[in-house]
């Protein structure tokens, strides 16, 4: 994933339902103690996550991040993490949407490995995604996204997710999902061609050719959990472990298998 859907699955995630990210902030809307004044959902906030420094990277970065939502009814929603989306469909069973968000690419200062010739350049991702409750607060999620831009592939995530109010004072959301890329995705982020090859040797890092297909790319399991403080005020926070699989673990790039993101955010709804 890019370093936005990172950023996880990423506020990995104050987005709108349909996938990992996306299905944690349905949690962070939960009313507390107080019905919503209007139509209108605001949330703000800040924090800081702590991620992967590229898709297969064993560094890790420390991002600060805003925090916010915005949402009219069930129906409109804006975040800089889930981009502006419509929920074509929402009933108690499930949902069906669409939604455009911002995708960051990559840049080769993310790492020595990709110096050079690792930038892939930003644009956003065009996404239709659906829920259906199965059993309890258990759901069925699946998402496709296209990218227009950056690497100008195609991503399909499906997986199970859930919400459960532990106590009064405590909410989590747990999502698990398994992710399949096509080669225009993984080439883009998992690939190494003859030019990039012959760059990276020019920086003194001998990287041999890898010509990455379509296939699995992961499979994650994020954790939120929400502490509310008052009637505006909660503490959130963000556990993520996603394992590559296929072409996407198999490259010379990949430095770890096992990526892990975790943060941390304080908000305040209106």
């Amino acid at each position: 994933m890019t370093r936005v859907t990172a950023a996880l699955a990423l506020l990995v995630v104050a987005a709108a339902p349909a996938s990992p990210a996306e299905q944690v902030e349905i949690a962070s809307a939960a009313p507390l103690d107080h019905p919503l004044p209007s139509d209108w959902s605001f949330a703000f906030g800040g924090g800081a996550l702590v991620h992967p420094s590229y898709p297969g990277a064993a560094s890790t970065k420390i991002l600060p991040l805003p925090f916010l939502d915005l949402r009219y009814r069930d129906r409109v929603f804006l975040s800089p993490i889930s981009g502006l989306g419509v929920n074509l469909v929402a009933v108690p069973e499930g949902r069906l949407g669409v939604a455009l968000l911002p995708d960051l690419g990559r840049t080769a200062s993310s790492s020595d490995r990709l110096r050079g010739w690792g930038d892939i350049g930003a644009g956003a991702d065009l996404k239709l995604f659906g829920q259906l409750h199965v059993v309890g607060p258990v759901a069925v999620l699946a998402g496709v996204r296209r990218q227009l831009g950056a690497g100008n592939g195609t991503v399909v995530d499906a997986g199970l997710t859930g919400t459960l109010p532990l106590r009064r004072w405590l909410i989590v959301s747990a999502t698990g999902t398994v992710t399949w890329a096509n080669a225009r995705y993984t080439r883009s982020y998992f690939g190494v061609d003859a030019g990039q090859s012959a760059a990276a040797l020019s920086h003194g890092l001998a990287l041999p050719t890898f010509a990455a297909g379509a296939g699995l790319r992961d499979t994650s399991l994020a954790l939120y959990a929400i502490v509310p403080v008052d009637q505006h005020w909660s503490v959130q926070s963000l556990a993520r472990t996603e394992v590559l699989l296929g072409d996407a673990a198999r490259g010379p790039l990949i430095e770890r298998r096992l990526q892990l993101t975790f943060g941390g955010f304080l908000v305040y709804r209106l």
